[in-house]
């Protein structure tokens, strides 16, 4: 769950009369991920398999559309037998070509209608600024007496324009666009002068006026509107009435594709087949069994990081925690010599998400988007999009732990009440404050290390940096161990050891606290003091064991830092050829500058963790108040609710803390992870495991 599955290249021999007996072993197996021969028998390739991928990608989008179309859940369904895969893939194609043809005619039918309106759409919207004249163009540019144009014009051609004394009516427009009215003398050349800037005049069929031509266009785009409403109803309808058949052709199809994977990539002999792939070696035995009696199996394992070609990664993680691994994607899938980030995600990613919004209903009306999110991902077929709802789904669990914890639900008006949005203990309580599962009691204990409790500041920021020092500590920590998997010593020495050293001091200086727990605040006071006596020699130094402490500690960084310059120096000198001094100015730069600013923002960038805690908390506090004021400064909490005003208030603030903090919350989360942590030990060149597998029962 930690490190990636160990790996196995596999070789399969098998006679070739038994080649569709072990593609379809290999599909029903479901773990394995072929790969082009290392060395092959021959050249001979299965040239139909190559030819037939293409074609049943493109069945299979179609089918896509169609379900989509449909509102049908894309999944595949049904089973398949199979004599021979060639065979089996061009009586699948039939299918599936009989299917797409059975809704051809209404499909191009609203793909014209669609094409018409994108159409029309283009061009209600050029003439969009001059709808609202009344006149035939025909008549407005045939006067005696002006030249006349209407035209979009930028502001340097409306510069240009108005400079060669032709009167410029305009209306801005976006972009820096104009919709303008030129009007000139006779004989001013108007056309010429357009042609020689590249404006182009405005004209309607017929030279017809420009609102009859608009309000034409409009309800023309209303009936194609209403028709592909229609339309779209008939195709869904019919669609729904084949759901079975579809998803059955649309699993065969899959299954079909994977077979086609398998032997795009096999060799042929005059009497054998060869296969090769990627195979968990907890599995070797269990494919060595399905195997036996049609084909000869042979495997080695990867022998080092570094190697010409590396194995895929897979990372085998229960349900319930997989959908962790999309966060991860993002940045990248783990190296096969890597250890998988995603259990150091599970804990950290809905923790920290949690600390920043501690709202227990702002986080209850999150998880009922996230479940509504996972719907909509499941009926897409969207795997991105269930995933990553899951991941908000977990994410606003935890916020509703903090939320009871903080005693908020939808700011601080429903539990509170006046007492706590006023600071008057004598005013009236919230409806809900005598059932809240966490009482006032237990809140008070904790308080101190609650963003919004009595010393919310300070111990915000302990805190933050307290979190901040353990997580990359744990990152550098990382870092090292697979420096030491990959067996790598260069790289562990002069590029993840240096880090681990430096990133040891923060973890010291705010863990240090907790040799008096009681005093924590104090005791951190002191050591910091003494690291800023030995810095700036100003003030006065701490007790002289926490002085000694101090300067120890800031010699250890300034050790470190050197470490770290000489590091990337000498990997400068070697791997980049730079000269002496460029390696010794370049590597000061890297290691010894940018490292020790690295270590002073990646510590302090935590503290954003629990300061988005205190700015939700008096975001919702100062609509609370808004709130309270619309009402006329009650001194019945019941006004508060009841009153027009104060109630959409409260809606808007809730809405915008829900939407808009909500999203930022989860990009500081992410950027926490990928920037501050991340960057620490993991890099993120891998290759997922992607075995080929049977979507459907499979008969012979």
């Amino acid at each position: 769950m930690i490190l990636p599955e160990t790996m196995a290249r596999v070789e399969i021999l098998s006679p070739k009369q038994k080649i569709n007996e072990l593609i379809t072993k290999i599909l029903l197996f479901k773990e394995f991920e072929p790969e082009e021969p290392r060395m092959p028998i021959s050249n001979i390739r299965f040239e139909d398999a190559r030819r037939n991928l293409g074609e049943v990608n493109e069945h299979i989008n179609k089918l896509k559309i169609l379900m989509e179309l449909g509102g049908l859940i894309i999944e595949p369904q049904g089973k398949m037998k199979i004599n021979d895969w060639f065979d089996a893939s061009n009586l699948v194609f039939e299918e599936s070509s009989t299917i797409e043809n059975k809704y051809k005619d209404l499909l191009e039918e609203i793909g014209k209608l669609r094409g018409e309106l994108d159409t029309l759409n283009s061009q209600i919207k050029e003439v969009e600024p001059f709808k609202d004249i009344g006149i035939d163009l025909k008549i407005l540019y045939s006067s005696s007496t002006f030249e006349v144009a209407l035209a979009i014009l930028d502001s340097n051609q409306k510069k240009e324009i108005e400079n060669k004394e032709i009167l410029v009516v305009s209306e801005p427009l976006e972009n820096n666009k104009y919709a303008c009215l030129l009007i000139g003398k006779k004989n001013s050349k108007l056309d010429e002068l357009m042609k020689e800037l590249g404006i182009r005049k405005f004209e309607t069929p017929d030279l017809i006026a420009p609102q009859i031509y608009y309000n034409n266009l409009k309800q023309r785009i209303d009936e194609i509107l209403v028709i592909l409403t229609q339309k779209r109803e008939e195709l869904s309808k019919k669609i729904k009435e084949d759901e079975k058949n579809i998803k059955e052709i649309y699993g065969k199809l899959l299954t079909i594709r994977d077979a086609m994977n398998i032997l795009s990539k096999a060799r042929s002999s005059d009497y054998y087949v060869q296969v090769e792939g990627y195979v968990p070696e907890k599995s070797l035995k269990k494919l060595s069994k399905s195997l036996d009696n049609i084909a000869f199996l042979t495997y080695e394992y990867p022998k080092r990081y570094g190697e010409e070609e590396e194995p895929p990664t897979y990372v085998k993680l229960p349900k319930s925690i997989a959908p962790l691994e999309s966060v991860i994607e993002f940045y990248g899938t783990p190296s096969y010599w890597e250890i998988s980030p995603t259990v150091f995600l599970i804990i950290t990613f809905p923790f920290l998400f949690g600390l920043m919004f501690p709202d227990f209903g702002n986080a209850l009306i999150l998880l009922l988007f996230s479940i509504w999110f996972y719907n909509y991902g499941k009926k897409r077929g969207s795997e991105n999009t269930i995933k990553l709802s899951l991941v908000l789904v977990y994410s606003s669990i935890v916020a509703m732990v903090t939320g009871l914890l903080a005693r908020e639900f939808f700011g601080p008006l429903p539990v509170g009440g006046l007492r706590e949005l006023l600071n008057n203990p004598s005013a009236p309580v919230g409806p809900l404050y005598y059932i809240w599962p966490i009482p006032e009691s237990v809140y008070q204990q904790i308080s101190d290390i609650i963003p919004t409790g009595a010393n919310a500041i300070i111990n915000t920021i302990l805190l933050s940096l307290l979190l901040g020092s353990v997580l990359l500590f744990v990152s550098t920590l990382l870092g090292v161990i697979n420096a030491i998997k990959k067996k790598d010593k260069e790289y562990l020495l002069l590029d993840r050891l240096p880090l681990f050293i430096i990133y040891i001091v923060p973890l010291i200086v705010f863990t240090y606290g907790f040799t008096n727990i009681s005093n924590y605040q104090g005791q951190e006071a002191t050591l910091l003091g003494g690291i800023s006596y030995f810095l700036f020699h100003s003030g006065s130094p701490a007790p002289l064991n926490v002085q000694i402490l101090a300067d120890i500690l800031v010699v250890w960084v300034e050790i470190g830092l050197i470490y770290n310059w000489a590091a990337k120096a000498y990997l400068l000198k070697k791997h980049e050829h730079a000269s002496i001094g460029s390696a010794i100015v370049f590597g000061f730069i890297e290691g010894g500058f940018e490292a020790a600013l690295l270590l002073l923002s990646n510590t302090i960038s935590f503290i954003r963790v629990l300061v988005f805690a205190i700015a939700h908390y008096y975001i919702l506090y100062a609509f609370s108040y808004m709130a309270y004021l619309a009402a006329g400064n009650p001194t019945s909490l019941l006004s508060v609710f009841i009153n027009p005003a104060g109630i959409v208030i409260l809606i808007i603030g809730n809405l915008l803390a829900i939407a808009l903090e909500g999203l930022i919350v989860f990009i500081q989360d992410m950027r926490l992870h990928f920037y501050e942590m991340f960057s620490k030990f993991y890099e993120g060149r891998g290759r997922k495991f992607e075995p080929v597998m049977s979507y459907i029962e499979l008969t012979q």
